[in-house]
């Protein structure tokens, strides 16, 4: 860590600056200087503001103004479609197609599978798809049994409810092998949100070949119970399904009404992100959110149990994403479960609530830079297994490159060396290896400071990861 904390030095000296969006709470590139360096931080305002990668410099003030210009227009232009589950229930998806600007080698950089949380729905994820495919990745989204457009097992619109967890887990399995994988370009990973990320983490577990890697946003490995003890509440409500009363509404639920958006507006602090979520929510009315029913939280409560004893047995590279400031889903759970684990990277914001990407700028876009720098190279818990892993960092670093993003550049490009060196520590460093490492070092020198913030972040992170593989 010592030539680290010596580029932090310089770097703090020079660009001690504001961040506009925060990392895990860390908002100034003096603040980040200064954990690495074990010092303590008092925060001060001044100007310079940390640079993000184009397509996720985002402003939330401006998102309602390209709900009607882009985000629509982008729905439009998708593929959508049904697909039948093995008992005959029809699901919604949608599939979007990359970015040709950002390909690399006349390919997508690979295939995103979202799975949502509850209540949600494809239109309200087109904030984030449009990032994703800009940044150059298919992607295909589904709409949960019992929610949005895909079939409903109940008469009432408003009540959300399965008979097994496990359909589910077989809806994504499914999924992915039957639509997915025969459309899909280059790897193909999952990103799960909330329901939709314990979902996804029962596949990687069960079916790991699915996905080279999955992105996991506050995955509801144990939800919370409005204060009162998780045990009560899984008894209470196992007792009335036994008495056959798994289809009513659970404990305080009922139809949708102005109180449930109130409690859905705790979700986020982003003003703005709020209108364009109600704004979503007129113009497509089958996305309204329902409430569970017994049965319903009755299986999740068991899916908890599960999840808890099955993710020390996972096996491939995963990104979780930690919201502190979570009342949905218990955030000391996820630390429990994630922190140490030997395939789990885990990032986590201090000021977020439930809904990470769907949160404020300083909240969202870090967390969308994450995720990116995770898709980058989630490998990186297993290069001895990954051949020619340091081929495609090297094509995705001069894509990079040519888009002027020279902190991404530089990273993939000191990722592939490190790749290269784990398969092969004696051999001399092939040309078109040791080019790439000469220019974006030589890019990443002439960008600005907030770019060079920006790598450093990057590196911190990447060390992190790699002190934890060692242990």
């Amino acid at each position: 860590m010592g030539r680290f904390k010596t580029n932090f030095s310089i770097l703090g000296a020079l660009a001690c600056a504001v961040a506009s969006s925060s990392f895990a709470g860390i908002r100034t590139c003096e603040e980040l200087v200064a954990r690495i360096q074990g010092r303590t931080y008092s925060p001060r305002i001044t100007d310079t503001t940390l640079e993000w990668p184009k397509s996720i410099n985002q402003h939330a003030e401006t998102l309602h103004q390209r709900v009607e210009n882009e985000l629509l227009p982008l729905y439009r232009s998708a593929d959508h479609g049904y697909f039948e589950t093995s008992g005959g229930t029809k699901l919604a998806y949608s599939y979007f197609r990359a970015n040709e600007n950002a390909f690399i080698q006349s390919k997508p950089r690979g295939t995103l599978v979202i799975s949502h949380g509850l209540g949600e729905s494809r239109p309200q994820w087109l904030d984030q798809i449009q990032t994703f495919v800009r940044e150059g990745y298919d992607v295909f989204i589904y709409e949960h049994r019992g929610q949005a457009h895909s079939d409903r097992p109940l008469a009432n619109f408003y009540k959300t409810h399965i008979s097994r967890f496990s359909d589910y887990e077989e809806d994504l399995h499914r999924f992915v092998n039957e639509v997915v994988k025969p459309k899909a370009s280059g790897p193909v990973y999952g990103v799960g949100f909330s329901l939709g990320g314990l979902v996804s983490t029962f596949n990687h577990i069960k079916h790991p070949n699915d996905f080279e890697a999955l992105i996991a946003i506050s995955p509801a490995y144990q939800i919370q119970a409005r204060g009162f003890p998780v045990p009560l509440v899984k008894g209470l409500v196992d007792l009335m399904v036994l008495l056959g009363k798994k289809e009513e509404y659970t404990f305080f639920q009922k139809d949708f009404d102005d109180h449930k958006l109130t409690l859905l507006r705790q979700h986020t602090h982003s003003a703005d992100r709020w209108q364009v979520f109600l704004r979503l929510l007129e113009r497509f009315p089958m996305t309204v959110p329902g409430a569970p029913t017994h049965g319903w939280i009755s299986e999740i409560l068991h899916a908890n149990s599960r999840i808890q004893h099955l993710l020390p047995s996972l096996r491939k590279p995963m990104l979780v994403l930690e919201a502190s400031q979570d009342t949905l889903v218990d955030p000391k759970m996820i630390r429990k479960l994630v922190t140490d684990h030997p395939w789990i990277s885990h990032y986590a914001d201090a000021k977020s609530a439930h809904s990470m990407i769907h949160e404020s700028d300083s909240i969202r876009n870090p967390a969308i830079t994450e995720m990116l720098r995770f898709l980058v190279h989630p490998e990186r818990l297993s290069d001895s297994k990954a051949s020619g892993t340091w081929t495609r960092l090297i094509a995705q670093s001069q894509n990079f490159s040519v888009r002027s993003e020279p902190a991404f550049a530089r990273y993939a490009a000191e990722e592939a060396l490190r790749s290269f060196r784990s398969q092969k520590p004696l051999s001399p460093l092939p040309p078109v290896l040791k080019e790439t490492l000469d220019s974006t070092q030589t890019l990443l020198e002439s960008s600005s400071s907030g770019q060079k913030g920006l790598y450093d972040f990057l590196i911190y992170y990447s060390t992190l990861e790699l002190e934890k593989t060692r242990k």
